[in-house]
This record gives structure tokens, sequence and C-alpha cells, in this order.
């Protein structure tokens, strides 16, 4: 059992470096989110189940296409302070897994010079409850006078991230839940 903080940390210590390196490179334009929203939604009978979280932090590198979202989990807030409680403590275990996480490379080409609307997909690592998955997601990039929006919907299978829900309450929750992203990037200065 006391490997598994060990593991934690050096999931989070290379994350953590993935990002500086994002960050850091000399002659790639890299994005950063400037304002993001993460919904998500579980139609249940009894209470739906939803969910905003603005504390999340995305970077892109338009050079080697690499894409990076941190959300922490505590940062999901709901209208009802017990329903935040159990989310936490009883599904999330945010304590122990304190961030939710998508590294991976957007694919197919982006003329980041011109405004338009893109379809695209990005596919790499979800990691949600300590659980890896590998996922490609579908999304909508859109550039427009220097500033960049990513937007995404899918969804989440509780099981695919072993979050578990408790017999009591299991017919009151959704299997799946709805996700919906939107992140606006801005250009971040390029090191001289």
């Amino acid at each position: 059992m006391p490997a598994a903080p060990t593991t934690n940390f050096m999931k989070n210590s290379i994350l953590s470096l993935t990002l500086i390196l994002l960050s850091s490179s000399l002659f790639a334009q890299v994005w950063k989110s400037s304002e993001n929203k993460v919904h998500f939604f579980s139609e249940a009978p009894l209470e739906n189940i939803e969910a905003t979280n603005t504390t999340s932090i995305a970077l892109y590198n338009e050079e080697n296409k690499q894409l990076a979202i941190v959300i922490p989990i505590k940062g999901f807030k709901f209208e009802k302070e017990l329903m935040e409680e159990h989310f936490n403590e009883n599904y999330m275990e945010s304590e122990k897994f304190k961030n939710g996480k998508f590294k991976g490379t957007l694919d197919g080409d982006i003329d980041f010079s011109k405004d338009g609307t893109y379809e695209t997909t990005a596919t790499g690592i979800l990691t949600i409850h300590g659980v890896e998955q590998k996922r490609t997601i579908k999304g909508t990039l859109i550039v427009k006078k220097g500033t960049l929006q990513m937007q995404s919907k899918f969804q989440i299978k509780l099981e695919d991230h072993d979050i578990e829900i408790p017999k009591i309450v299991f017919s009151n929750i959704a299997e799946v839940i709805d996700v919906t992203c939107d992140f606006s990037f801005k250009p971040q200065p390029k090191k001289k």
C-alpha cells in the first residue's frame, strides 16, 4: 500500500514537467487558457446531478500539437453543498486523486494564422480517479482575432475509471456522465 502515494507523486511530477516543457519551448507558439469551463451532467430519476469547474489549466503547443489539461477535482461546484461533499469524499476521493488530466495531441492541421472554425480530434490519455484511459475526443477549434477557443462534448463511463457508486444510490446516478469543455486560449510570449 505505501507505493500508491509515490506513484501519484511521480505521475503529478511528470505532468508538471510536461507542462513546463510545453511552456518553455524556444520556437513554438504556446497557447495558455485564460478562461475555461468544464461542466458535467448526469440525468438521474430522483435528481439530476451537475457541476461546473472554472479552475482548470490548459496549454497547447502549436509546434508539436501537444495539449495538456489539468482539472482540479475540488474545483467542481454544485448547487447543493451536500452533493458536492458526497462527490469529493465518496465518489471521486479527491483528497487522494486531486486532478483529472488529459495529455495528448491534436489530430490534423490547423492554420492558426487564419480565422476559422475547425472540427478536430485530440488523441491521448485521460486520467480520472487515478485510472488512465486512451481516448480520442472530438472537438471544435475556433481561431478568431489572435485567440483560440476549444470546445468539446463527450461522455465518461464511471466504470472505466473505477468510480464506484454505492448500491443504495446506484439507481439514482447515471453510469455515463456527459462532459462539456470550453477553453479560451491566448498566445504566450515566445522565449527570446
